[in-house]
């Protein structure tokens, strides 16, 4: 695997990425493009840094994560979203990704990395990769974003 930040040829793949994972609406599949434009533009002005994973033999994006600093902390990072694809799952893509958030994190001087999710079941893979990771749920926020929807907030210390 090959993790590096993504190009703007990527933009495709990783939308591709996104809706085929299955737990991501419409919605937020809108959202990764408009951050992914932002990151494109500009990454220092937008805040969002995206990483791909690409297969070594085809070049062809496995998976991608997107995080940026968090506004007004000197320490914090967000790791917005981090996704692989189904036919790459099980080979270690988001760990490779989860790593190099936290790599680029310490080489910008943080120390933290924040991850909010959902608590609907169809998010339960995605906070025990979070729990293998070394992250710790720090706030169940009930009903945040939606009745029965509870924000789960994740944290892991560099």
């Amino acid at each position: 695997m090959t993790i590096e930040p993504s190009r703007p040829d990527d933009r495709e793949p990783i939308l591709a990425v996104a809706r085929d994972v299955g737990v991501f609406d419409a919605e937020e599949v809108d959202v990764v493009a408009e951050l992914f434009d932002g990151y494109l533009h500009d990454p220092i002005q937008s805040g969002y840094n995206f990483l791909s994973d690409r297969d070594p033999a085809t070049g062809a994006v496995l998976g991608f994560a997107c995080w940026g600093p968090t506004s007004l902390s000197r320490g914090a990072v967000d790791l917005y979203w981090i996704a692989t694809a189904r036919t790459a799952q099980g080979r270690g893509v988001a760990a490779g990704l989860f790593e190099a958030v936290m790599a680029a994190a310490r080489a910008a001087g943080r120390w933290l990395i924040v991850i909010w999710t959902s608590s609907q079941p169809n998010y339960a893979a995605a906070r025990n990769f979070y729990l293998r990771m070394g992250c710790a749920l720090t706030l169940q926020l009930a009903d945040f974003y939606d009745h029965g929807d509870d924000l789960m907030v994740y944290v892991r210390r560099l």
